[in-house]
């Protein structure tokens, strides 16, 4: 079922008319190291570049008549402690808990247990994310093809009873299927209106999670379900095309109905508690065996050839589960382990660790005319030191990460470029490098952008040289040879290099790792500043 958070973020986004890549959306918030917290929504928000902000205001109708029509709210009551989404509608206010569960209060009570805090968004772009891959012929269509057209031939060709009892066999294992999205953990909209809270008796992780929702003691009701309806729907073809009776149908058809007692008598005498997915089952097996009735039972037979064929289609349908079955598995589990990486790769106090376990490089030294992207003439909170060579092959990522770092206009940054290239000037790096300082004073940031992005890119070094030009400003020569002996004095040798802070760039993570890290960072470096002016301040009044 899906997180609670997730879908509050998603429908935020789709309120203001942001389209979202919803498996992109879950697996970013979940493998935030914060998550569920306030920062963690924040964090992915900035992450997709949507711009945000989370507020504490006054609670007052003044106030929120202020506020957008549709914004996150922390709220607090005898229910519910944490976000919802409010939507101001009229002279009330909408909330929704989750995908299903909503109500509808006024201002007045809203305010009472409102806790003042919120997110807003700003809805100046219409899609985020990598966008959903859209094949005309799917696997689910064509599965759902598949059995329409056997739908079809059953319909037009067999009795009454081989169509009630294909169609519902059809759809019992469609339930089964959500049963097993349920034991994965895998979200389904028709999962979660079958599992719906609110309602103490429903409760389907309790029923499934019990003993008596494993059959034998191993075999779990989702894989057990499975494996009946695909034997049923195989057995049907089957017997069809080999003109055998349905004879060994209706007997087991007959023979499930002992199950469905226990079933539910384990669910409201046992558990205490009932699950909708396993009733839905429990009744399809009833109409099943209904059905008989539409048969010609009286004249059962059951042929050795018919037992045969039965028999090997439930070894087939036994045996092709349980080469699925460990598949699914498998991949929910790399999926759980994915966010278990990220959420341990994206934790700031394990990036720190690592950041600070390198020494300290002397940044403080500048050379004249070098690329400086900065957004203010003051020094910056954050100094970031990209060594580079316009013919390295890696550097065409920490290339990304500038352009992904520049548009954040934060005055708190500063980008560096430097070129570590060859000793000769009539080299291809050092004419590409003497090119982009000479664009970079002559024609601002914007051009020099531009150029180094084409370098990065695909194109080869003698198209960029036709296309943006030889070097000509002879003066520059002074700044590449400056900042090859800086390299030389710092002991940095290859390409790429990020300095943060005058620290080497933790080999372990990705260049575009440095996004995720960069606010947390600003905070850190300006709680140490303010902590050390405090000290300084203490320091000259006891003086």
């Amino acid at each position: 079922m899906k997180e609670p958070l997730v879908s509050l973020v998603k429908m935020l986004l789709n309120k203001n008319s942001i389209k979202i890549n919803t498996e992109e959306l879950d697996f970013q918030l979940r493998s935030h190291p914060t998550y569920p917290s306030l920062h963690s929504v924040t964090g992915v928000l900035d992450h997709f570049s949507v711009k945000n902000y989370a507020l504490e205001v006054p609670k007052n109708k003044e106030t929120l008549q202020l506020l957008p029509n549709h914004f996150l709210a922390l709220i607090k009551d005898d229910k519910h402690n944490g976000f919802v989404l409010a939507s101001k509608i009229a002279q009330s206010i909408h909330l929704s808990y989750n995908d299903n569960k909503k109500k509808i209060v006024t201002e007045n009570e809203f305010i009472d247990f409102w806790s003042g805090i919120i997110v807003i968004i700003e809805s100046d772009i219409k899609e985020i994310g990598p966008p959903t891959k859209k094949h005309r012929f799917t696997n689910r269509n064509t599965l759902i093809t598949t059995l329409a057209l056997i739908s079809i031939y059953f319909i037009y060709q067999n009795t009454t009873f081989s169509i009630i009892h294909f169609l519902l066999s059809l759809t019992g294992l469609a339930v089964c299927i959500l049963i097993l999205y349920h034991d994965l953990g895998i979200k389904s909209k028709a999962l979660d209106k079958f599992c719906t809270e609110g309602n103490k008796k429903i409760n389907c992780n309790d029923v499934l999670s019990s003993k008596g929702a494993n059959l034998f003691g191993y075999l779990k009701l989702s894989n057990a379900g499975i494996i009946y309806f695909v034997f049923q729907i195989v057995s049907s073809v089957i017997l069809k095309n080999s003109s055998n009776s349905y004879s060994p149908l209706i007997i087991i058809s007959l023979l499930a109905i002992p199950f469905t007692f226990f079933s539910v008598y384990y669910q409201f005498k046992i558990v205490k508690k009932l699950c909708p997915l396993c009733l839905t089952v429990v009744s399809i097996l009833w109409l099943q065996a209904i059905a008989i009735f539409f048969s010609n039972y009286n004249e059962l037979s059951l042929s050795v050839n018919a037992i045969l064929t039965t028999f090997f289609c439930f070894i087939f349908s036994f045996a092709l589960w349980q080469f699925i079955s460990p598949l699914f598995k498998k991949e929910q589990e790399l999926k759980a382990l994915r966010i278990k990486h990220f959420k341990f790769k994206r934790s700031f106090n394990i990036f720190q660790a690592l950041l600070n376990s390198n020494n300290r490089k002397d940044t403080q030294t500048r050379i004249p005319n070098e690329i400086i992207f900065r957004n203010t003439k003051e020094k910056a909170i954050l100094e970031i030191i990209v060594i580079t060579n316009p013919l390295c092959g890696f550097c065409k990522e920490a290339h990304l990460l500038v352009e992904k770092i520049i548009p954040l206009n934060d005055k708190s940054i500063n980008t560096i470029i430097r070129f570590n290239v060859n000793d000769d000037p009539n080299s291809l790096d050092s004419k590409i490098s003497l090119r982009l300082l000479e664009i970079y004073n002559l024609d601002g940031d914007e051009a020099c952008l531009a150029a180094m992005h084409d370098i990065y890119s695909n194109t080869t070094p003698n198209k960029w040289l036709v296309k943006w030009g030889e070097p000509s400003k002879p003066e520059y020569k002074t700044t590449l040879t400056q900042e090859k002996e800086w390299c030389k004095q710092q002991s940095i040798n290859f390409t790429p290099e990020i300095l943060v802070n005058g620290r080497s760039f933790p080999k372990e993570y990705d260049k575009v790792d440095l996004l995720g890290f960069v606010d947390e960072m600003i905070e850190e470096e300006t709680e140490t500043a303010n902590t050390r002016t405090h000290e300084l301040d203490l320091v000259s009044q006891n003086n």
